[in-house]
């Protein structure tokens, strides 16, 4: 299984440019403020050199609080972007089996993973609710898995 790798040492940076946008957004007027603009710019560009990926968009982090903690968030930012791999069956399933013991940033890593992988959209219903896509409310994750891989496009 692949390893999300996160210098651990750049949260507290990647914390404080997320808390510092997410602020800007919320008490100030993004669209009309051209000093807002520049510096949600400079925080943007500032997260991507510090996370490697030039494909984050601060905006993205508006709000955050409403779903996920400011350290989960900047975990999230430091995390590779997930790439199309050809998986096996088998590797599906065992990151299916094992997805519930990683934090919730590489959890997030490894449904977005699978669903790139996968060609499956939905794929969140699978493991929070099995009901959506056929299986029983209680089905476990190895029932899950075994539907991910007969359905994946």
């Amino acid at each position: 299984m692949k390893i999300i790798k996160i210098d651990k040492t750049k949260i507290p940076k990647a914390m404080e440019i997320i808390e510092k946008a997410a602020s800007l957004m919320e008490e100030r007027d993004c669209g009309q403020d051209l000093e807002v603009k520049e510096e949600l710019t400079r925080l943007q560009n500032s997260l991507r050199k510090l996370s490697g990926n030039e494909k984050l968009q601060i905006k993205d982090f508006q709000r955050y609080w409403s779903y996920a903690s400011l350290e989960t968030m900047a975990q999230k930012a430091l995390a590779p972007p997930p790439s199309m791999d050809n998986i096996t069956n088998e590797q599906i399933k065992e990151i299916i089996l094992g997805i519930l013991k990683h934090s919730e940033a590489e959890m997030d890593w490894w449904l977005e993973y699978l669903t790139i992988n996968t060609g499956l959209a939905n794929l969140t219903d699978y493991i929070f609710y099995p009901n959506l896509i056929g299986l029983d409310t209680q089905a476990g994750l190895e029932q899950i898995a075994d539907k991910i891989i007969a359905d994946r496009k």
